[in-house]
């Protein structure tokens, strides 16, 4: 059996999902291709995801002007996504980012408040007495510089897909439960045997783009497994950390940043504060490997190293049950997401480098403007979002 369309979207993760509605509500004839989330991640034998978690951290505020103009047009859209789609997934409690004044981290502080000034975000500068008089769960180290954005705090990136794929939907996709397995030219085979044949095809697999031979030359990345690590509390703790921002931040004596989401009520029930962030960790180089990760749940000693700066940032966080995760990051060798028309049937999209979750609204509009062959030179960013080939 054949299904036409003028595009197909291989991935229903943030970014593709959010192409698709784009592609549909510019009046294109869309298939959305992709399984559901595993209801049992250890017997599951298809694609994983990152996105399948309730908490990501949103900003403006960015080390980077690119990615800060990423994030500010998707966040100036979530409203309306929310509106139009009946799902809420936006939580504006703040932003926050901070960095020592010296030695490690110096030069990040240094970049983000460039870039806050350069773009003209509205924000709150704060660092040592101010700062932590405003925000009295966090203990920093002397001399750190920090900048709230109000607009920033988090999302829920299931909802913000279902609400992305509600209005694709609207607008007229077809969503194709189903895995991949395929593609020549237009033609698109999927596990179940059915061909979908499309005009065009977006490939925005995250990870998987370098490994599922989808694509005629996969770009260069590199898939990191990644660990998280969790903190419950009690639905009473969880009020009284209510103004605490989502934080990105140099814990004192680290080379590399960390963050840190207020407490987020799960599906399950509990009240989890989140923290993640590690300078290395397990390479993934195939899908084997990548189901391998998410099913092992993560690293353990990871988790445990991230738990005790946690622990120093936040002493009044009860700390007695406490658990890990596994996540996944990709990063492009450009620092930049991937969006390129590779030949006249196939366009790439990928490459979150840890920072897409929440400009992937945007992303995706602009993998639809390339898959629609038009140029992204008049959009405002300061690449072309091109990534060498392997």
């Amino acid at each position: 059996m054949r299904k036409r369309f003028d595009l197909a979207v291989i991935g229903r993760g943030l970014m593709g999902t959010a192409c698709a509605r784009h592609l549909a509500e510019a009046g294109r004839s869309v298939a959305l291709i992709g399984p559901d989330e595993p209801e049992d991640a250890a017997a599951f034998e298809g694609p994983f995801a990152s996105h399948h978690d309730a908490g990501r951290i949103t900003r403006i505020l960015a080390a980077d002007a690119d990615w800060s103009r990423l994030s500010a047009r998707s966040v100036a859209r979530y409203r309306d996504i929310e509106a139009r789609s009946g799902i809420a997934f936006y939580h504006p409690v703040g932003g926050m980012m901070a960095a020592p004044s010296e030695g490690h981290g110096k030069a990040f502080g240094d970049a983000f408040l460039a870039v806050a000034d350069a773009e003209g975000i509205a924000h709150d500068r704060l660092s040592d007495a101010a700062l932590a008089a405003r925000f009295t769960m966090l203990r920093f180290a002397p001399g750190t510089r920090a900048a709230w954005d109000p607009a920033g705090g988090w999302i829920d990136p299931r909802a913000m897909r279902r609400a992305e794929e509600a209005l694709a939907v609207q607008a007229g996709a077809t969503v194709l439960r189903e895995t991949a397995v395929r593609r020549r030219g237009g033609e698109v085979a999927l596990g179940s045997g059915q061909i979908v044949v499309a005009g065009h095809v977006v490939v925005a697999t995250g990870g998987y783009a370098g490994m599922d031979a989808l694509l005629p030359r996969p770009p260069r990345l590199q898939v990191f497994g990644r660990t998280v690590a969790f903190a419950e509390v009690g639905r009473d703790q969880a009020a009284a950390f209510a103004d605490m921002p989502a934080l990105i931040f140099f814990p004192e004596g680290h080379g590399h940043d960390l963050y840190v989401l207020p407490p987020i009520l799960y599906p399950d029930g509990r009240w989890l504060v989140k923290i993640g962030g590690e300078s290395t960790s397990p390479s993934l180089g195939s899908a084997a490997e990548m189901a391998a990760w998410f099913r092992g749940g993560g690293s353990v000693e990871a988790g445990r190293g991230l738990l005790r700066e946690l622990a120093r940032l936040m002493p009044d966080l009860p700390m007695e049950r406490t658990s890990v995760g596994a996540c996944a990051v990709t990063f492009t060798a450009t620092g930049k997401p991937c969006i390129a028309r590779l030949d006249e049937t196939v366009t790439v999209l990928t490459g979150g480098n840890g920072a897409g979750a929440k400009c992937a609204d945007e992303l995706g509009r602009l993998g639809a403007m390339v898959a629609e062959g038009a140029s992204l030179a008049a959009e405002g960013y300061g690449c072309d979002f091109d990534a060498p080939a392997i």
